[in-house]
Protein backbone atom coordinates (compact mmCIF):
# COMPACT_ATOMS: atom_id res chain seq x y z
CA UNK A 1 0.00 0.00 0.00
CA UNK A 2 1.30 3.56 -1.01
CA UNK A 3 0.83 6.21 1.67
CA UNK A 4 -0.50 9.69 0.15
CA UNK A 5 0.50 13.30 1.48
CA UNK A 6 -2.10 15.36 1.70
CA UNK A 7 -1.71 19.18 0.86
CA UNK A 8 -3.53 22.50 1.55
CA UNK A 9 -5.21 24.25 -1.18
CA UNK A 10 -5.56 27.60 0.56
CA UNK A 11 -2.98 29.25 -1.40
CA UNK A 12 -3.97 27.74 -4.90
CA UNK A 13 -6.94 29.84 -6.91
CA UNK A 14 -7.01 28.84 -9.81
CA UNK A 15 -8.99 26.23 -11.71
CA UNK A 16 -7.27 24.24 -14.93
CA UNK A 17 -9.96 25.10 -17.67
CA UNK A 18 -9.38 22.46 -20.62
CA UNK A 19 -7.72 23.94 -23.92
CA UNK A 20 -9.34 20.97 -25.48
CA UNK A 21 -12.27 21.67 -27.64
CA UNK A 22 -14.99 19.08 -28.69
CA UNK A 23 -15.04 19.97 -32.21
CA UNK A 24 -17.91 18.63 -34.87
CA UNK A 25 -18.26 19.59 -37.78
CA UNK A 26 -21.70 19.36 -40.06
CA UNK A 27 -20.14 16.54 -41.95
CA UNK A 28 -18.94 14.59 -38.54
CA UNK A 29 -20.70 11.41 -37.33
CA UNK A 30 -23.74 12.11 -35.22
CA UNK A 31 -22.29 10.02 -32.34
CA UNK A 32 -20.08 12.60 -32.03
CA UNK A 33 -22.71 14.69 -30.50
CA UNK A 34 -24.91 12.25 -28.73
CA UNK A 35 -25.06 12.17 -25.07
CA UNK A 36 -24.19 8.43 -24.65
CA UNK A 37 -25.92 7.44 -21.23
CA UNK A 38 -23.72 3.81 -21.42
CA UNK A 39 -20.59 6.69 -20.48
CA UNK A 40 -22.30 9.68 -19.05
CA UNK A 41 -25.47 9.16 -16.53
CA UNK A 42 -28.65 10.80 -17.28
CA UNK A 43 -29.51 14.34 -15.66
CA UNK A 44 -33.03 13.07 -13.92
CA UNK A 45 -35.68 14.22 -11.69
CA UNK A 46 -37.91 12.38 -9.14
CA UNK A 47 -41.83 12.34 -10.25
CA UNK A 48 -42.03 13.23 -6.25
CA UNK A 49 -40.67 16.61 -6.62
CA UNK A 50 -42.53 20.23 -7.26
CA UNK A 51 -42.34 21.67 -10.00
CA UNK A 52 -41.33 24.70 -8.32
CA UNK A 53 -38.69 23.10 -7.08
CA UNK A 54 -37.80 21.47 -10.12
CA UNK A 55 -37.91 24.75 -11.86
CA UNK A 56 -35.41 26.08 -9.30
CA UNK A 57 -32.97 23.30 -9.42
CA UNK A 58 -32.86 23.53 -13.42
CA UNK A 59 -31.97 27.25 -13.27
CA UNK A 60 -29.39 26.96 -10.36
CA UNK A 61 -28.12 24.03 -12.78
CA UNK A 62 -28.20 25.88 -16.01
CA UNK A 63 -30.36 22.45 -17.44
CA UNK A 64 -32.76 23.13 -20.01
CA UNK A 65 -34.55 19.61 -19.81
CA UNK A 66 -34.71 16.85 -17.34
CA UNK A 67 -35.92 13.37 -17.52
CA UNK A 68 -38.48 12.23 -14.89
CA UNK A 69 -38.54 9.33 -13.47
CA UNK A 70 -40.17 7.47 -10.92
CA UNK A 71 -38.56 6.27 -7.30
CA UNK A 72 -37.52 2.54 -8.96
CA UNK A 73 -35.54 4.97 -12.16
CA UNK A 74 -38.77 3.93 -14.51
CA UNK A 75 -38.47 6.43 -17.29
CA UNK A 76 -41.48 8.73 -17.07
CA UNK A 77 -41.19 11.52 -19.15
CA UNK A 78 -39.46 14.92 -19.76
CA UNK A 79 -39.80 18.43 -18.40
CA UNK A 80 -37.96 21.47 -19.70
CA UNK A 81 -38.18 25.40 -19.11
CA UNK A 82 -40.45 25.50 -21.18
CA UNK A 83 -43.15 23.23 -19.28
CA UNK A 84 -42.04 25.00 -16.64
CA UNK A 85 -42.99 28.49 -17.30
CA UNK A 86 -45.13 30.70 -15.05
CA UNK A 87 -47.87 31.18 -18.12
CA UNK A 88 -48.13 26.96 -18.02
CA UNK A 89 -47.91 26.37 -14.98
CA UNK A 90 -50.19 29.01 -14.15
CA UNK A 91 -52.65 27.61 -16.77
CA UNK A 92 -52.05 23.56 -15.45
CA UNK A 93 -52.43 24.72 -11.41
CA UNK A 94 -55.98 26.18 -12.67
CA UNK A 95 -57.04 23.69 -14.77
CA UNK A 96 -56.48 20.63 -11.37
CA UNK A 97 -57.81 23.24 -9.06
CA UNK A 98 -54.17 23.50 -7.35
CA UNK A 99 -52.28 25.92 -6.74
CA UNK A 100 -48.51 26.63 -8.34
CA UNK A 101 -47.25 25.30 -5.59
CA UNK A 102 -48.94 22.09 -5.26
CA UNK A 103 -48.07 21.19 -8.65
CA UNK A 104 -45.81 17.81 -9.21
CA UNK A 105 -43.51 17.63 -12.14
CA UNK A 106 -45.45 15.27 -13.33
CA UNK A 107 -48.17 17.31 -13.63
CA UNK A 108 -46.71 19.53 -16.43
CA UNK A 109 -44.14 17.14 -17.99
CA UNK A 110 -44.46 15.84 -21.16
CA UNK A 111 -45.05 11.96 -21.06
CA UNK A 112 -43.04 8.98 -22.85
CA UNK A 113 -46.97 8.69 -24.66
CA UNK A 114 -46.23 12.23 -25.94
CA UNK A 115 -42.45 12.00 -27.30
CA UNK A 116 -40.84 11.16 -30.41
CA UNK A 117 -36.82 9.40 -30.44
CA UNK A 118 -34.54 8.83 -32.94
CA UNK A 119 -32.95 5.17 -32.84
CA UNK A 120 -29.61 4.58 -31.91
CA UNK A 121 -28.99 2.36 -35.07
CA UNK A 122 -29.76 5.31 -37.40
CA UNK A 123 -27.98 7.59 -35.54
CA UNK A 124 -24.91 5.67 -36.03
CA UNK A 125 -24.74 5.79 -39.64
CA UNK A 126 -26.20 9.57 -39.27
CA UNK A 127 -24.20 13.15 -40.05
CA UNK A 128 -24.54 15.69 -37.53
CA UNK A 129 -26.01 17.60 -40.47
CA UNK A 130 -28.88 15.22 -40.49
CA UNK A 131 -29.83 15.49 -36.64
CA UNK A 132 -29.54 19.47 -37.03
CA UNK A 133 -32.00 19.49 -40.11
CA UNK A 134 -34.30 17.46 -38.15
CA UNK A 135 -34.19 19.29 -35.03
CA UNK A 136 -35.22 22.35 -36.55
CA UNK A 137 -37.42 20.49 -39.24
CA UNK A 138 -39.64 19.61 -35.98
CA UNK A 139 -38.53 22.68 -33.81
CA UNK A 140 -36.77 20.43 -31.04
CA UNK A 141 -33.82 21.61 -28.32
CA UNK A 142 -33.78 17.99 -27.20
CA UNK A 143 -34.45 14.65 -28.88
CA UNK A 144 -33.81 11.58 -26.75
CA UNK A 145 -32.55 8.18 -28.70
CA UNK A 146 -33.67 4.79 -28.31
CA UNK A 147 -31.75 1.30 -28.29
CA UNK A 148 -34.85 -1.10 -29.87
CA UNK A 149 -32.26 -4.19 -29.14
CA UNK A 150 -31.97 -3.03 -25.59
CA UNK A 151 -35.12 -1.36 -24.93
CA UNK A 152 -33.97 1.44 -23.26
CA UNK A 153 -33.58 5.32 -23.73
CA UNK A 154 -29.70 4.66 -24.88
CA UNK A 155 -28.94 8.69 -24.45
CA UNK A 156 -29.98 12.34 -26.04
CA UNK A 157 -29.11 14.73 -28.20
CA UNK A 158 -29.43 18.64 -27.06
CA UNK A 159 -29.12 21.30 -29.94
CA UNK A 160 -27.20 23.68 -26.81
CA UNK A 161 -24.49 20.78 -27.32
CA UNK A 162 -24.76 20.81 -30.74
CA UNK A 163 -24.27 24.21 -31.31
CA UNK A 164 -21.48 24.67 -28.40
CA UNK A 165 -19.79 21.52 -30.10
CA UNK A 166 -20.08 23.24 -33.98
CA UNK A 167 -19.14 26.98 -33.06
CA UNK A 168 -22.32 28.20 -34.47
CA UNK A 169 -25.68 29.21 -33.21
CA UNK A 170 -28.62 26.42 -34.35
CA UNK A 171 -31.87 28.38 -34.51
CA UNK A 172 -35.05 26.35 -33.71
CA UNK A 173 -38.14 28.26 -33.58
CA UNK A 174 -40.51 27.27 -30.76
CA UNK A 175 -43.87 26.18 -31.84
CA UNK A 176 -46.50 28.28 -30.19
CA UNK A 177 -47.92 26.18 -27.28
CA UNK A 178 -51.83 25.81 -26.71
CA UNK A 179 -51.63 28.30 -24.16
CA UNK A 180 -49.43 31.11 -26.03
CA UNK A 181 -52.04 30.52 -28.58
CA UNK A 182 -55.33 30.61 -26.22
CA UNK A 183 -53.30 33.58 -24.67
CA UNK A 184 -52.75 35.54 -27.72
CA UNK A 185 -56.50 35.12 -28.57
CA UNK A 186 -58.06 36.25 -25.11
Amino acid sequence: MRNLQLFSTASVDHLLWSSKTETAYLDSPALEVFTDFDVARPIVVDASTSAVETGKIMEKTHAYMRLVVDKNDKFLGVITMHELSDLNMLLTAKNMNHTIEELLVTDVMVSRDDLQAFDYEQISTAKVSDIVRILKENSLHHMLVIDHQQHHIRGLIAASDLARKLSMPIEIHQRPSFSQIFSSAH
